[in-house]
């Protein structure tokens, strides 16, 4: 009598693999499942333009599209050469006059179509915007940034001239 046993070895062989490969899906989704693929929430895109006055010491930024923005959950980055400043909604009264959507002051959210409003003070002895220890001097370049303050990821940027 003549007896196959490697006929069974590739079976088995077969069924073991299939059961690791069962295995690690199962812990890979279990891992996704249980948060350990980390923060799912995204950054919030849209598109700004800014337009100042200095007649009214404001710089107003026009939502051109995409995502609605909560004006207390983002923070503006200012620059003029080295000079840096950040301002948020806490600092109005403080460092700014106002930091609200320009249509709708109670309204703290900006959507396409609206904008927000960053209005400062007279700098007095020049022609520009000051924002409590920020000067933005008139007839230089401003390089700006709305950054999303639970992600610290960039919302918008760009730059303008303070004429």
């Amino acid at each position: 009598m003549k007896h196959h046993y490697e006929d069974a070895v590739s079976p088995v062989i077969g069924v073991l693999l299939m059961l690791v490969v069962v295995i690690i899906i199962a812990a890979v989704v279990s891992a996704f499942a249980g948060g350990l693929a980390g923060d799912t929430d995204k950054t919030p895109q849209a598109a700004f333009t800014v337009e100042p006055d200095l007649d009214d010491f404001a710089l107003l930024f026009s939502h051109e599209g995409g995502d609605p923005i909560v004006l207390g959950s983002i923070k503006v980055v200012l620059q003029s050469g080295t000079t840096k400043g950040t301002l948020t909604t806490a600092d109005i009264g403080v460092n700014c006059v106002a930091f609200e959507n320009q249509y709708d002051a109670s309204s703290g959210v900006v959507s396409t179509g609206d904008a927000f409003i960053l209005q400062g003070t007279d700098p007095g002895w020049t022609k520009g915007i000051d924002f409590g220890s920020l000067s933005l001097p008139g007839n230089n370049k401003i390089e700006w940034s709305i950054f999303d303050k639970e992600s610290d990821k960039v919302i918008s940027s760009g730059s303008f001239v303070l004429l």
